[in-house]
C-alpha cells in the first residue's frame, strides 16, 4: 500500500479538497483501502481541530475494498465521491460486524459533549453484501453514526448491508436527501433491532432536534424502510423532524414512527410493504409511540395488513387528505398492542379517500377520547366504512361520505 502521510504544507492548502488517490488509498477492488482511509481521516480531523476549518476528502470513480474494520470518523471530516455506482465502497468482512464508518456512544464514547460536526457524506455507493457474520448484529450498517450536529447525507445508495443501511442515531441540525436504501437488513429476520433502510434514532439532544429526511426511497428492506424511534431513556419525545416527499415500498413497515413528538410526513407514498404502510408504535427500545403527529397527502396502497396502522399513541394524531387503499385488511386500524396504555385522545382522520381495502376502511379497536372522524370519502371496501368497536366519548362524526361493501 502506497500510503504516504500529508505534509503540513498541505494541511494547510487552499484546495478545496483531499483526493484520496493521492495519499494511500488505491480504488481497484483488489487492495483493502480500509487503513489508508482511516489514517486520511485521522490527520484531516486533527487539522479541523486544530485550526476549526472541515475538511473534504474525494473519492474519485473506482471500487473501494473496505475490509475487516469500520473507519472511526473524526468532526469535520467530509466523504464525497464521484457518483452513485460510480464511487463504490464495498464492504467486507469474516464473521465481524463492520460500517463504512462509526461513532457511537458504546465504541467511541459519542455523546452531546462528544459529538461529530459539520460532516458531509454525498454522492456514492455503499455495498455490504460481502459482510459475512455468524449470528445478526444491528452494528453491521452502512453507515453507524451517533450524536451529530449539522451533518449532511446526500446522493447516496446503500444497499445489501447486513443490519440497517443508514442507521444514525441523534442528529440535530441534519438532513438526508435522495437517500435510496434498498435490501438492507438481509441477516434480520424481520423482528431483530434495526435492519431498516434509514433508521434514525431520536432523543439524545432533548427539546428540538431540527432534522429532515427527504426525497429518499427505502424498497424492501428487512423491517422498516424509514422510521424513528426513541431510544431507550432519552425523555422525552424530541420535536422538529420531518420526512417529505420519500417512498417506501416492499418493506415490513413502509415508515413507522416510534416516539417523536409531531412527526410531519408529507406526500410520501408507502405502497406494497408486507404489513402496514404507515405505523405508529410503541414497539421500539423505548417502548415510547409517537404523538402529536402529522400525516398528509400519502398514498397508502397495495400493503400487506392495513394502509395506517396506530396503537400505543396517547395523542394526538392526525391523518388528513391521504389516498388509503387496496390494503389487505383494513385502510385505517386503532388498536392496542400492550395491555396498559394511557387511553388515546384526539385522533383525527379528515379528507381522506379510503377505498377497496379488504376489511374496514376506517377502524377503531379501541376507546379513543375527543376523536373526530369527519370528511372523509368511505367506499367499496370489503367490511363496514366506519367500524366503531370500542366506546368513543366525544366523537365528532361528521360529513363524510360513507358507502358499504357491495354499493
Amino acid at each position: 500500500m502506497n500510503q504516504r502521510a500529508l505534509r503540513p504544507e498541505e494541511l494547510r492548502n487552499p484546495h478545496d479538497r483531499w483526493n484520496a488517490r493521492d495519499y494511500g488509498v488505491v480504488g481497484d477492488g483488489v487492495a483493502n483501502d480500509q487503513p489508508a482511509l482511516a489514517a486520511l481521516v485521522d490527520e484531516l480531523g486533527r487539522a479541523c481541530k486544530a485550526d476549526g476549518r472541515p475538511r473534504v476528502i474525494y473519492c474519485p470513480p473506482g471500487e473501494y475494498r473496505i475490509a475487516g474494520a469500520t473507519t472511526v470518523w473524526k468532526s469535520g471530516v467530509s466523504l464525497i465521491g464521484a457518483g452513485e455506482g460510480a464511487t463504490r465502497f464495498r464492504l467486507e468482512s469474516d464473521g465481524k460486524a463492520i460500517a463504512l464508518a462509526g461513532f457511537t456512544k458504546q465504541q467511541h464514547g459519542a455523546s452531546r459533549d462528544h459529538h461529530l460536526a459539520d460532516c458531509m457524506f454525498f454522492n456514492f455507493e455503499i455495498d455490504g453484501s460481502r459482510v459475512r457474520l455468524d449470528k445478526y448484529d444491528p452494528r453491521a450498517k452502512g453507515l453507524d453514526l451517533q450524536f451529530m450536529v449539522r451533518a449532511t447525507f446526500r446522493d447516496l445508495y446503500i444497499h445489501h448491508t447486513a443490519a440497517t443501511g443508514l442507521g444514525c442515531d441523534h442528529l440535530k441540525d441534519s438532513i438526508l436527501e435522495s437517500v435510496y436504501a434498498m435490501d438492507c437488513g438481509r441477516m434480520n429476520k424481520g423482528d431483530e433491532p434495526g435492519g431498516a433502510g434509514i433508521g434514525l434514532g431520536v432523543g439524545g439532544w432533548e427539546g428540538i432536534e431540527r432534522v429532515s429526511v427527504t426525497d429518499c426511497i427505502a424498497h424492501r428492506n428487512a423491517t422498516n424502510g424509514i422510521f424513528f424511534e426513541l431510544q431507550k431513556d432519552m425523555w422525552p419525545p424530541p420535536r422538529g423532524i420531518k420526512i417529505v416527499g420519500c417512498t417506501s415500498t416492499g418493506n415490513r413497515f413502509g415508515i413507522s414512527d416510534w416516539g417523536v413528538d409531531g412527526l410531519i410526513v408529507a406526500h410520501c407514498e408507502m405502497l406494497e410493504n408486507a404489513e402496514s404502510g404507515y405505523d405508529v408504535s410503541a414497539r421500539g427500545v423505548a417502548g415510547v409511540a409517537g404523538r402529536g403527529g402529522l400525516l398528509t397527502g400519502c398514498v397508502l396502497d397495495g400493503n400487506g395488513s392495513d394502509g395506517v396502522s396506530i396503537d400505543g399513541t396517547p395523542g394526538p394524531y392526525t391523518v388528513r387528505g391521504c389516498r388509503i387503499s387496496s390494503n389487505k385488511r383494513h385502510g385505517y386500524r386503532h388498536w392496542q398492542m400492550k395491555e396498559k396504555e394511557d387511553q388515546p385522545r384526539e385522533i383525527a382522520l379528515d379528507a381522506n379517500d379510503v377505498y377497496a381495502n379488504a376489511g374496514d376502511g376506517i377502524r377503531f379497536e379501541r376507546e379513543v377520547a375527543d376523536g373526530c372522524v369527519t370528511g372523509n370519502r368511505v367506499r367499496r371496501n370489503g367490511g363496514r366504512a366506519i367500524a366503531l368497536a370500542s366506546a368513543m366519548p366525544g366523537l365528532w362524526r361528521e360529513g363524510n361520505r360513507e358507502v358499504w361493501a357491495g354499493r
